[in-house]
C-alpha cells in the first residue's frame, strides 16, 4: 500500500506538469506520512543534501562550462579534429565524432555538445555532400559521449549522491567513452563507403598543423589539468572545479580573446540560475531520500528483485532496460538524484562494484537522452539541423544500436571500467 501510494503520487504530479523539484518534494511529504517523525526534521534533511563539500564543485563546473562555450573554443576543436581524422573515409563525420570526444572533456553536456557542434558541423557536412539526416544523426549520437568522458557534471552529482570518489568515477569513464567514439567512427566509415560520400584528402602542411595544434592545445589542457591534479592529490574535485573556472577565464580573456568582461555578469547569472534550480531539486530529494531510508524501500526492492532472480547477469539486464526507458523520459540529473538511494544499496548487496554500476547507470541515462521517442537530444538536434524530429529518429537508429552493443560490453565486462582505476591504486 505504501509503495503504490508513493508511486501514484509521483506519477500524478509528474503528469500534471509540476516542476520536478516540487514533484520530489510532494512525493517525499507523502512518504513521510507513513513514518512517525516530526516535520521539523525535514528542513534539516533538505539542508544536509547541499552541505557536502564535493557538491560545491557543481556551480563551479557549470560556470566553467558557460565560460568555455562563450570563449569560442568550438571552432578550434573542430579544426584540430579535422587535422587528426579529416582524411579518413567519412571525413567530416569522423571529425564530428572526434570533436564530440574533445568537447566532452570541457563541457560534459550532451545537449550542449549537440547545440555547439551541430551549429558548425551540420552545415559543413551538408555543404560537402553528406545527407542532412546523416549529419544530424552523427551529431546527436556522438553527443552522448559528453557526460561519460571526464570531467563530467553528471559524474560529480553521481559521486556525491552515491558517496563514491569523483576522481575514481572520472578515470573509470575514459574507456567507455572512447569505446563509444571508436565504434561510432567505424560505423561512419562503412556508411560513408556504402553511400559513396566524398571526402577531401588534402594534406595539411606541417606549419599549418602546428598552428592548429597550438590553437587547440590550451583549451584541451583544462581536462588534463583537472584529472592529473585530482589523481596527484594536488587538489580535490571541488578545488579542481574552481581551478577550471580560473583556467576558463584565462582562455577566454587572453587566449581566444573572444570573452568580453561585459559578458561576465550574464554568464554568472545564467550559471547561478542553473545552479539554483539544481540545488532546489537536490534539496527536495533530501526529503524523499530520508523517507526511502526509514521505510527501507531499497531493501524491499532488493528483496523483490532477488525473488525474481539472484543472477547478477539477469538483474543487470533488467536494470539496463529500466534505466534506458527512464533516460528517454527524464533528465539524467533528476534520474540520478531519485534512483541512486534506491538502486545502489541493492547492487552492492548483489556484489556489483558501485563504480562499475555508476558508469553503467550514466551510460544508460545518456543514451536514453538520444533515444526515441522523447530523448531531449533528438529535439535539440532537430532544431539545430532544421529537420523534423521524425527524420532524426529514423537516421539515428544504426548509431544507437552500436551504442547499445558497447553498453552491453561495459555491463558484462567490468574490467573495461575498473582496470585503469585499479592500476592507479584508486580501487582496492
Amino acid at each position: 500500500m505504501e509503495t503504490l501510494s508513493i508511486v501514484g503520487v509521483f506519477i500524478l504530479t509528474l503528469f500534471l506538469g509540476m516542476p520536478i523539484a516540487f514533484v520530489l518534494g510532494i512525493t517525499g511529504l507523502v512518504m513521510v506520512l507513513f513514518i512517525d517523525v516530526p516535520l521539523v526534521v525535514l528542513p534539516n534533511r533538505m539542508w544536509s543534501q547541499l552541505g557536502t563539500f564535493p557538491f560545491l564543485a557543481v556551480p563551479f563546473f557549470i560556470l566553467a562550462g558557460e565560460i568555455m562555450n562563450e570563449a569560442g573554443i568550438t571552432q578550434r576543436l573542430v579544426s584540430f579534429a579535422n587535422l587528426l581524422v579529416g582524411r579518413i573515409r567519412g571525413g567530416l563525420g569522423q571529425v564530428n565524432i572526434i570533436a564530440s570526444m574533445l568537447f566532452a572533456g570541457i563541457t560534459g553536456s550532451a545537449i550542449g555538445d549537440t547545440a555547439a557542434l551541430g551549429s558548425i558541423m551540420i552545415p559543413a557536412m551538408e555543404k560537402e555532400g553528406y545527407d542532412k539526416d546523416f549529419s544530424v544523426a552523427v551529431t546527436a549520437s556522438s553527443s552522448i559521449i559528453g557526460p561519460i568522458i571526464p570531467p563530467s557534471l553528471l559524474m560529480i552529482i553521481l559521486g556525491v549522491a552515491a558517496e563514491q570518489s569523483i576522481g575514481t568515477l572520472f578515470v573509470a569513464g575514459y574507456v567507455p567513452g572512447i569505446l563509444i567514439g571508436v565504434s561510432l567512427m567505424i560505423l561512419t566509415y562503412f556508411i560513408s563507403i556504402k553511400r559513396n560520400y566524398t571526402f577531401r584528402a588534402e594534406r595539411t602542411s606541417f606549419r599549418q598543423g602546428l598552428i592548429i595544434f597550438r590553437k587547440a592545445l590550451i583549451p584541451l589542457l583544462m581536462p588534463i589539468i583537472i584529472i592529473v591534479g585530482i589523481l596527484a592529490g594536488i587538489f580535490t574535485a571541488t578545488e579542481a572545479a574552481a581551478v577550471a573556472c580560473v583556467y576558463a577565464l584565462f582562455v577566454g580573456l587572453f587566449v581566444t580573446k573572444t570573452l568580453k568582461l561585459k559578458r561576465l555578469p550574464d554568464l554568472f547569472i545564467r550559471s547561478a540560475l542553473l545552479t539554483a534550480s539544481l540545488h532546489l531539486i537536490v534539496s527536495m530529494s533530501g526529503i524523499s531520500g530520508f523517507a526511502v531510508t526509514v521505510l527501507q524501500l531499497a531493501e524491499k526492492m532488493s528483496a523483490a528483485v532477488t525473488q525474481f532472480s539472484t543472477n547478477p547477469f539477469v538483474i543487470l539486464l533488467l536494470l539496463n532496460i529500466v534505466l534506458l526507458i527512464i533516460g528517454m523520459f527524464m533528465e539524467p540529473t533528476v534520474s540520478i538524484i531519485i534512483l541512486v538511494p534506491i538502486l545502489f544499496p541493492m547492487i552492492e548487496a548483489l556484489g556489483i562494484h558501485p563504480v562499475h554500476f555508476g558508469i553503467i547507470m550514466l551510460m544508460n541515462l545518456t543514451i536514453g537522452v538520444a533515444t526515441p521517442p522523447l530523448g531531449l537530444v533528438l529535439f535539440t538536434a532537430s532544431s539545430v539541423g532544421k529537420i523534423p524530429v521524425e527524420r532524426v529518429v529514423m537516421a539515428i537508429w544504426p548509431f544507437l544500436l552500436i551504442e547499445f552493443v558497447v553498453l552491453l560490453l561495459i555491463t558484462y565486462i567490468p574490467a573495461l571500467t575498473l582496470t585503469i582505476p585499479r592500476w592507479l591504486g584508486l580501487l582496492a
